[in-house]
């Protein structure tokens, strides 16, 4: 069935591989963005929500929040702190307040990340794992919640994004040094890297957007996440250059401030719910994946 879809985040790295996906579904996109001049065809734009208090000022069926302050952007300030929870929790309050006047909302699909966990070594984590308490975790958490208010009208479904690999994000900041043979794993290299290809994640949404997978959280992870020292390995495998050279987390540090510790600590994060529910990885394995990838930008 066609559902009329407001996307938030349109113009980033996730929001553009999805766009064209839900036009294929036969779906009629809008997109909600802080950008006056954007090169999105196909899709209506828009830069504040419509207001109203009737039924018929909200046109929307589905609703699919990928918004929010890129974490890596500035060093995590007190004001900057601010700026990334506002970003996503204020713009969510926004968007379930709204789709509570409505009442013809179906399904909300919130993003949230994986950073949920906290910091954790080799404890495989499911949706029931429990949150932990530093800043990228308080902040999902917090974010969880305030989506999580609107399923007193809709559905709601959380997904936890692990790291997205595709032409963009992470990975086109890691391809430089690796290509010159300066590429390696980050501190001592066992921390886990849950990972998830892009072609996956879009799918993925699909499936919540059509309602194939419902959940009130649902991990968007692969379902073999790889230490960091053996994804380094594996890039290195695939762009046939060295990867041994490790950065020590005390320099990550010093450059990016606390935010490097997103880097230097992982979580090690299965998708039981997508698997429980039918859904099927196209890359479930970080060789297939890479190869894929790098094959994409010959």
């Amino acid at each position: 069935m066609s559902e009329h879809i407001l996307l938030t985040g349109g113009t980033g790295f996730v929001g553009r591989s999805l766009i064209p996906k839900l036009l294929l579904g036969g779906h009629t996109v809008t997109v909600l963005t802080r950008q006056h001049k954007t090169d999105l065809k196909e899709v209506k734009v828009i830069h504040r929500l419509p207001q109203g208090t009737k039924a018929d000022y909200w046109p929307y069926t589905v609703v699919v929040n990928l918004a929010g302050e890129n974490l890596f952007t500035k060093r995590w300030s007190t004001k900057q702190k601010q700026t990334i929870r506002d970003s996503r929790i204020a713009l969510t309050e926004n968007l379930v307040d709204n789709i509570h006047k409505s009442q013809c909302v179906k399904r909300f699909i919130s993003a949230s990340a994986i950073g949920y966990y906290g910091a954790r070594d080799n404890e495989t984590l499911n949706e029931q794992g429990q949150a932990g308490s530093d800043f990228a975790a308080t902040l999902c958490k917090d974010w969880e919640a305030a989506a999580q208010k609107a399923s007193v009208s809709t559905d709601v479904i959380c997904l936890r994004l692990g790291v997205v690999l595709g032409s963009g994000g992470a990975l086109e900041n890691l391809l430089p040094p690796f290509r010159l043979g300066l590429g390696g794993p980050i501190g001592h290299g066992k921390q886990w890297f849950s990972w998830i290809h892009i072609d996956d994640l879009t799918n993925l949404i699909m499936a919540c957007v059509e309602g194939q997978i419902s959940a009130p959280v649902v991990n968007a992870t692969a379902p073999q996440p790889v230490q960091n020292r053996d994804f380094a390995k594996a890039l290195g495998h695939c762009l046939k250059r060295p990867a041994i050279l490790p950065m020590p987390a005390l320099a990550m540090k010093l450059l990016l401030g606390e935010v490097s510790s997103l880097l230097t600590t992982g979580q090690r994060v299965i998708p039981e719910v997508a698997q429980a529910q039918g859904f099927s990885f196209r890359y479930p394995d970080i060789d297939s994946a890479l190869t894929d990838l790098l094959e994409k930008r010959k």
